[in-house]
């Protein structure tokens, strides 16, 4: 049963009859692209290209000339035996042979594959480099600076001035002053002093009866500030603050000679400087350990032996010999003549004529295969044509526990570029926070509408932004800096809670306040959905132009809807679970336009039905190829 239109509003005649199952959408796109790739891994598949190469050589000419190749490969074969045999015999091969199976180069061989000998050229490569040179230097010259620095603390820690300071510092004088200093006894004395010898007081105090005047308000607060100037703690306080010895404290508590103080006793009390100091006697020691290792095997007669041998003359020919192309051709022509590679040939010229009719059979077999005949079905039919039309430009499954910020801004698109900062609209209730109220657990992202007091700003006319408290909060996430496009499709899986005035909104917008699209607009009632296009010259006297639409009869808080807008440049087409709910040609946009999902409250709350969500799934934009 399908759609009855009446003017710009939709109604289902049925729950389920006109908008299908969502599970069943996504199954089948799934079942669709799954057989998709199947087609394009057949396609691509080593097997396919095996076939067509197969089916280009059984109509080739290499074909036809195979059999009258044999004889030749006969004849080719017994030339190499016979080069083989002649070159075994010489005196050349037969002194290399036998210099290669002595005693003495068995002995050599063995050491050179030593760990031994390994370790020794390693040890030298290390300790003749001019790193290990500059490295010993570099730790002698840390020590030295390390025990420079340790030596001028513990100097300045002798030092007069320093053990005058800490003296002071710790004094029951300067913690007595301390402790006044934060006093509400002082700090009523300057509130009375400030009072006492303002204009306003003295004019009270010239204009009343001397008499009369100490039974007013001031002349009490008079009488306490008399008081209190006699105190012990005040006249303290003010005798302590003017010494010099404390003014002489304060000039050096300040000194950037303490400062460097502090920071090289933090330094020779740090793990830090234990560390390095210890790390750095053991790397020399080390160093030391290595250049003593080395010399010692340097002398050695084992080593002295293998370099004499190394250096022979005997051996300095046999290497030569041994590196030389005579060599490996020989090498390289036994190696053959002894492999399966050679006998094979030799055998597989008998065979070759089966072997040829095996191609043409494996040919024959997948020319006939279900699985052949089922890529020529698909490859001129248009199954495919939908996937091929469109191309992703912009996806997110929400698979990781956190928001993608490389795709996502929790804020106005103005707000970022403005204020750097999340705002509300005057006539919003909660108060849109920057990514707080935004949840992602089981590939589901969910905005949150909650109690919860918080403090934000407001845009208000003509004022501009205004701090403002809120009792609620709620969120949004929006491509705004991430992804923009010009026509295509634009669709999201989504579900909301039904906790009227809550609403929620999946909508698109530009740089302007125009053009402006609510894909889904949902908050009134459970199975109304609003669709709206906002368009023109917002500032325009005659006011921006706008067309709405609903869809009813279904209620869409039960379970997740795909809504989608496929966007010409002549029409925009808003769809539920692929079924076409609203069009509309007027005022299509003619420009780049972002995303925005997003949860709001507006009027009497009830607190009941919070906290509310929007659930996204997924959100995908594509364009035509």
């Amino acid at each position: 049963m399908g759609n009855i239109t009446f003017g710009n509003k939709y109604f289902i005649l049925s729950k389920f009859s006109s908008i299908p199952k969502t599970s069943k959408i996504e199954q089948d796109r799934a079942n669709l692209v799954k057989e998709h790739e199947d087609f394009i891994a057949f396609e691509n598949s080593q097997e396919l290209k095996d076939f067509y190469e197969l089916e280009k050589y059984l109509s080739s000419k290499e074909y036809s000339d195979l059999m009258s190749s044999i004889e030749t490969g006969k004849k080719e074969e017994q030339e190499k035996k016979n080069k083989y045999e002649s070159q075994k015999k010489s005196k050349k091969f037969k002194d290399y042979f036998r210099f290669k199976e002595s005693q003495k180069l068995k002995n050599y061989n063995d050491f050179v594959e030593s760990k031994e000998l390994n370790d020794y050229e390693d040890l030298e490569k290390l300790v003749t480099s001019n790193e290990f040179a500059s490295n010993k230097k570099s730790l002698e010259d840390q020590k030295a600076a390390e025990e420079k620095k340790e030596k001028e603390y513990n100097s300045q820690k002798k030092s007069k001035p320093f053990k005058t300071y800490f003296k002071f510092k710790d004094s029951a004088k300067l913690k007595e002053f301390n402790s006044i200093a934060g006093s509400k006894e002082l700090k009523d004395f300057e509130e009375l002093e400030k009072l006492i010898n303002s204009d306003e007081f003295r004019q009270k105090e010239n204009a009343a009866d001397p008499k009369e005047f100490k039974n007013t308000e001031e002349g009490r607060k008079q009488q306490e500030y008399k008081n209190l100037k006699k105190s012990r703690n005040i006249k303290f306080y003010y005798k302590f603050g003017e010494s010099s010895k404390y003014k002489s404290y304060l000039e050096f508590e300040k000194s950037e000679g303490l400062k460097d103080f502090y920071k090289l006793q933090d330094y020779i009390n740090s793990d830090e400087f234990k560390e390095k100091k210890n790390k750095t006697e053991k790397e020399l020691n080390e160093i030391n350990a290595q250049l003593k290792d080395y010399g010692q095997k340097k002398k050695s007669k084992q080593f002295k032996d293998f370099y004499k041998f190394q250096n022979s003359q005997k051996f300095k020919d046999f290497q030569v010999f041994e590196k030389s192309k005579e060599l490996a051709d020989y090498l390289e022509l036994e190696k053959y003549l002894a492999s399966d590679e050679h006998k094979e040939l030799l055998i597989s010229l008998d065979k070759n004529e089966k072997a040829e009719n095996d191609k043409k059979k494996q040919y024959e077999e997948f020319k006939n295969s279900k699985k052949y005949k089922w890529y020529l079905e698909l490859k001129d039919s248009d199954k495919f044509d939908e996937l091929k039309r469109w191309e992703i430009t912009f996806e997110d499954n929400f698979d990781s526990d956190k928001l993608n910020i490389e795709k996502w801004i929790t804020r106005y698109f103005w707000g970022d570029k403005l204020i750097n900062d999340a705002y509300a609209l005057e006539t919003d209730t909660a108060f849109p926070t920057d990514g707080k109220n935004i949840e992602i657990s089981n590939n589901i992202l969910r905005i949150v509408t909650k109690r919860e007091k918080t403090n934000g700003k407001v845009w208000k006319q003509p004022f501009g932004f205004m701090p403002q408290d809120f009792d609620y909060t709620t969120g949004l996430i929006s491509t705004a800096k991430h992804h923009r496009q010009k026509y295509g499709k634009i669709e999201a899986k989504i579900k909301v809670n039904y906790a009227k005035p809550v609403n929620h909104n999946f909508w698109m917008a530009s740089d302007k306040i125009l053009p402006h699209v609510d894909i889904l607009k949902f908050d009134n009632k459970k199975s109304k959905v609003d669709m709206a296009h906002h368009w023109g010259d917002a500032t325009d006297k005659k006011g921006s132009q706008k067309q709405t639409a609903d869809f009813k009869g279904l209620d869409i808080t039960q379970d997740f809807f795909i809504y989608a807008l496929d966007w010409t440049k002549d029409k925009l087409t808003w769809k539920i679970n692929g079924i076409v709910v609203n069009e509309q040609t007027k005022g299509v946009p003619q420009e780049e336009m972002y995303m925005v999902f997003s949860t709001g409250l507006q009027g009497k709350v009830d607190e009941s039905k919070l906290p509310a969500a929007m659930e996204i799934d997924w959100v995908r934009c594509y364009k035509e190829v």
